[in-house]
């Protein structure tokens, strides 16, 4: 059951390329210069399927509010998104140094369920949390921080569907069916249609974290 999302994403991701996707759109973020950590955010992506529409939608909120961006996925390789956008990472998860960054954003997308229980993601879930940064994931992608163990007794929302709710809840999630949740330093949002609001409460709390 917990696999089922997944595979009905990955299913519909690849019903979707059998009709056609648009051009590709190659997308190359500048890396954000050193020195600001504190109104820099790091994105993970997954290196196959992510969300393109969450994806820009946050990043362009984040860029209009003044945040700065890095994005990372599991190498440097490009990424590619569900319907064929291409990104290329600025840095592999395995570099990561969580004192660079005011926050951490995971983007949903059917790729996002092959990283659920991916440990290293977890860990640097769990770093970022455990030292009060923000933390954040739209979509699918809360369920890597309810099983890294971020969102136990967290108020959390997640995809609308009924296998992703019940993973929140068996993770110790206090699951809410608002669209947009934040509790303290955590941030989550259920679907691309929330993806401004999203981007737009992450640049909120990493302007405003003391």
């Amino acid at each position: 059951m917990h696999r089922a999302i997944g595979c009905i994403l990955l299913a519909v991701a690849a019903a979707a390329s059998a009709f056609g996707q648009p051009p590709t759109i190659p997308i190359d973020p500048a890396p954000a210069p050193a020195g600001r950590p504190e109104r820099t955010v790091l994105i993970f992506l997954s290196q196959q399927l992510f969300s393109g529409e969450e994806f820009e939608r946050t990043l362009r909120q984040l860029s209009r509010a003044g945040v700065e961006t890095r994005i990372a996925a599991s190498d440097t390789g490009v990424a590619v998104s569900m319907s064929q956008v291409l990104v290329k990472p600025d840095l592999a998860l395995r570099d990561v140094q969580v004192p660079d960054y005011a926050g951490l954003v995971l983007i949903g997308g059917s790729g996002a369920a092959l990283y659920w229980d991916d440990s290293l993601l977890q860990a640097r879930c769990r770093e970022f949390a455990g030292s009060g940064r923000v933390v954040a994931a739209i979509g699918i992608a809360p369920i890597t921080l309810a099983r890294a163990g971020v969102l136990k007794g967290r108020k959390a929302t997640v995809f609308h569907e009924r296998s992703a709710i019940g993973m929140l809840k068996e993770s110790g999630a206090k699951f809410s069916f608002r669209e947009l949740v934040t509790d303290r330093n955590v941030i989550t949002a259920a679907s691309d249609e929330q993806a401004h609001a999203f981007g737009d409460a992450v640049a909120a709390a990493v302007l405003n974290a003391k």
